[in-house]
């Protein structure tokens, strides 16, 4: 049956709006493609942000929409479906970003008492630091904003919270918005698009905080310093990304980004034969990394950068695979410790960067930044990479697909005994934690003694502390909280506890 005359009227500047914006996405493509025009690719990467926002938010969150709208992806066990009215109240809602999904037997009365699990004992051995999130910790900080991260005691009660400020966080900014250009679609609201990615602890109370926006381009969202009345001391809105790591109260590494330039050459020689290879990333530019080393004011001290390293080196090559717009993307970078030595190209003072889209980890001589060793192995896509002592590591394997543990797993490399072991799971793992899996993301902090592990499952709203010595899982720890008090929320999101992406836990007591 054909529509009515009514219907065609309404749909009529719609389509019309549609096939404009198609065109002129056609039109500045070319232009960005062929002429490279910084203006040109301006555009179109503002129509880009545009038109996926049409599309509803969820299609730009990279994984910010709950687990069940999206068959593709793991959702935790505890997981309960939504309705198709919830559904498509999460897809307009930009309060509770990182919403996983209903707990399907814990009541939102209990959910503060069900986060913590002690499996080895009735007390954590050290205070411990999560990360929160808008809509989480409502029980310990304001509606609807929630806490930026609290801190448990030894016996599992918060001692500690960080009410998330997102209007003062953009207040706060220190960098010029015209050396980091970002792309949002109308309505683009920063206090509802802000996400906290990860935390790490100063010595003093203080939390280094890297931010994501959703529905942007670039996501990432900057970093900022935030005092223990949750205040922001500075906020730099630049391409941070990544899990900061503090050295000490006024020093912290922050991996981030440019976006300068829309290829990449390389020239391998050898007697008379060269050839020529070169990454382009489409119609876009290149994701080149880099570790920010950023002073107590905000300040970036240094710009370690880690593309330009490889590039540098007999590693060049590797750059050139399936990732041409994010050739290396660093997730994590570390300074080794005094005790660090043993093989060749591991020394006190080096820089180690965590690189998943090359499956590897580099090390960087602390004093001219050059590539000294690029470390892979049977680990794929990893993330995290810490060092424990001379010259061994851990890192959270997330698709090396043990032959009997896995797909991802926790895993040692020793490099002067050329041995990998994966220490969880085991046998000996309970059997609702052997499930661990994570495609992209996941994070490691290792105790001060260096004896246990802390691990996050990000879509499986959970994560568990490991003693490394046998892999024995301690305590587990989830993202459960209770959206009572948030307004106007629907009545089915409130009746169990709400599980939420679980991306940052960590030591707090390692000053």
């Amino acid at each position: 049956m054909s529509a009515t005359p009514r219907r065609r009227s309404r749909r009529l500047p719609l389509f019309l709006f549609v096939a404009t914006a198609l065109l002129a996405v056609f039109f500045a493509g070319m232009l960005a493609g062929v002429f490279r025009s910084p203006w040109a690719y301006s555009a179109y990467q503002a129509l880009v942000v545009n038109l996926g926002f049409l599309d509803g938010p969820g299609e730009m969150r990279g994984g910010n929409v709950p687990a069940t709208l999206k068959p593709d992806s793991p959702a935790p066990a505890e997981c309960a479906s939504w309705s198709a009215t919830s559904q498509d109240t999460l897809k307009e809602d930009f309060n509770l970003p990182r919403l996983l999904c209903p707990a399907e037997h814990i009541a939102a009365a209990d959910a503060a008492k069900a986060r913590i699990e002690f499996i080895a004992g009735g007390e954590l051995a050290d205070p411990i630091l999560v990360k929160g999130e808008v809509g989480a910790f409502l029980d310990q900080c304001p509606a609807p904003w929630g806490c930026l991260a609290v801190e448990y005691s030894g016996s599992g009660f918060v001692r500690h919270a960080w009410p998330f400020r997102p209007e003062e966080i953009a207040a706060a900014n220190i960098s010029a918005e015209s050396d980091y250009p970002y792309h949002h679609p109308v309505g683009w609201s920063f206090p509802n698009a802000l996400a906290a990615f990860h935390v790490a602890p100063y010595p003093g109370g203080d939390l280094a905080v890297v931010f994501h926006f959703d529905n942007s381009l670039p996501r990432a969202g900057g970093v900022a310093r935030v005092a223990p009345d949750g205040r922001p001391r500075w906020y730099r809105k630049d391409y941070s990304r990544g899990r900061p790591h503090v050295l000490d109260d006024d020093l912290a590494l922050v991996p981030g980004v440019y976006l300068r330039r829309f290829r990449l050459s390389y020239h391998p020689r050898h007697g008379q034969r060269s050839e020529r290879l070169e990454l382009q990333c489409g119609d876009g530019m290149i994701n080149e990394d880099k570790v920010n080393v950023v002073g107590r004011h905000g300040d970036v001290l240094e710009e370690i950068d880690i593309l330009d390293a490889i590039v540098q080196s007999r590693h060049a090559g590797r750059l050139f695979g399936p990732h041409d717009c994010d050739p290396t993307h660093l997730n994590f970078a570390h300074i080794l410790g005094e005790d660090a030595g043993g093989a060749a190209g591991v020394a006190a003072g080096d820089l180690v960067a965590s690189l998943r889209n090359l499956s590897a980890f580099a090390i960087l001589d602390k004093d001219d930044r050059r590539l000294k060793r690029l470390v892979r192995g049977s680990f794929h896509r990893q993330h995290g990479v810490r060092h424990l002592e001379r010259a061994r590591f851990v890192l959270f394997d997330n698709l090396g697909v043990d032959a009997v543990h896995g797909p991802a797993r926790l895993l040692t490399i020793d490099l002067a005994a050329g041995r990998e072991t994966t220490v969880f799971p085991n046998d000996e793992t309970p059997a609702h934690l052997r499930d661990w899996f994570a495609l992209v993301d996941g994070a490691v902090d290792v105790s001060a003694d260096r004896r246990r592990v802390l691990l996050s499952d990000p879509l499986g709203a959970r994560a568990v502390e490991i003693r490394l010595s046998d892999g024995r899982v301690l305590n587990v720890f989830r993202q459960l909280h209770d959206l009572s008090s948030v307004p106007g929320i629907a009545e089915e999101l409130v009746a169990n506890a709400a599980l939420f992406e679980f991306h940052g836990i960590h030591y707090a007591n390692r000053w």
